[in-house]
């Protein structure tokens, strides 16, 4: 390796060093599973909500393996299954994919704020942004928010969660 590669990757890794810490850093710090309600503005439902949050390979993100289950809404138990990877790009930015069972295709969301998601330029059949926070360590803020083709996103579904095992 010459020097100049040398003197580099030590700019490179002090770089990521003195990065400020973000949403995938306070996530990578408190991986586990974590349980709580999952609330419907404008409504009284309130389901079990769950997110198993895991590193991925080389600690460039997360995983959520997210779920809710509500006995009493209309509609089956299991009312939303979601696995969403929360990543570093690497042109430096922090991006959010989602599969989940209410749409058809992958949403890919850049972040605009520490934890907050939003779609940008990218095509959606609807608007929509998810703002995921750890309040404190050991607890887990998840919130969409969406709304009707044409209209602004608002907050709707709220799961406030707190880790169980680590």
């Amino acid at each position: 390796m010459t020097c100049q590669e040398v003197t580099a990757r030590t700019a490179r890794s002090e770089a990521r060093t003195l990065r400020r810490m973000g949403i995938i850093d306070e996530l990578l710090a408190h991986p586990g599973l974590y349980v709580g309600k999952d609330m419907v503005a404008g409504s009284d439902l309130v389901g079990a909500a769950r997110i198993l949050v895991s590193p991925l390979p080389g600690r460039a993100g997360v995983s959520l393996d997210y779920e809710v289950l509500n006995s009493l809404a209309p509609g089956p138990v299991l009312g939303h299954v979601e696995h969403t990877v929360i990543g570093r790009a690497d042109d430096g930015t922090t991006v959010m994919v989602i599969a989940h069972t209410h749409g058809q295709g992958i949403s890919i969301l850049r972040e605009t704020e520490s934890g907050v998601f939003e779609l940008g330029d990218m095509p959606s059949p609807y608007p929509m942004k998810v703002v995921v926070s750890v309040p404190e360590p050991g607890k887990l803020r998840h919130a969409w928010w969406y709304g009707s083709p044409g209209e602004n996103a608002v907050e709707r579904d709220v799961a406030e969660l707190e880790i169980v095992t680590h």
